[in-house]
């Protein structure tokens, strides 16, 4: 099954049907006089909207607005989080010193960093090991196209590993290109 063009004749069904690469998606909107901001999953939404409604001041991307908090040059167990934290190189060196080598951020810890203003890194670090005693398989965003299919190829063929679905990866990745 060969890919199809992608211009402004296509439906916006047969659009969702196929695997668009960021670049790919950018050059179209430009070409159509569409906005170019945001991520590829608001590019893919914006086109699919164009192709459905013909209309190209449809969703309006969402802006960021970064509010970098001010983070503190040490750490303790005691410190408190602040609005607008990040998981900084500085940040993952005091919790592999606290909780050592195996530590490594996952999305527990990454929301009680962005979202947990007010609690300790203490509780933070409870958390953290908490969610590694029992860890539930936590819901992979959307622009993680690779995680997903990693983790659903995984999932639907037991046993076949990750070379497998690496080079399933590479194979439908290739299709988005003819």
């Amino acid at each position: 099954m060969t890919r199809p063009l992608l211009d402004s004749r296509l439906s916006a069904e047969t659009f969702l049907r196929y695997y668009w690469l960021k670049e790919e998606l950018s050059a179209f909107c430009r070409s159509c006089g569409l906005s170019t901001v945001g991520s590829k999953q608001a590019l893919t939404e914006r086109v699919a909207n164009y192709l459905e409604t013909g209309d190209k001041f449809g969703p309006t991307p969402a802006v960021r607005r970064s509010s970098k908090g001010q983070m503190p040059a040490t750490f303790t167990r005691a410190t408190v989080i602040g609005a607008g934290w990040r998981c900084s190189q500085s940040l993952r060196a005091f919790f592999e010193q606290e909780i050592g080598r195996s530590f490594h951020f996952d999305a527990t810890l990454r929301d009680v960093i962005h979202h947990g203003q007010g609690k300790t890194l203490q509780e933070a670090i409870l958390a953290w090991e908490a969610a590694q005693r029992s860890p539930l398989e936590t819901e992979i965003a959307p622009q993680f196209e690779y995680n997903r299919h990693i983790r659903e190829y995984l999932k639907a063929n037991p046993g076949v590993g990750l070379r497998a679905a690496i080079r399933v990866w590479n194979e439908l990745k290739q299709h988005s290109k003819e």
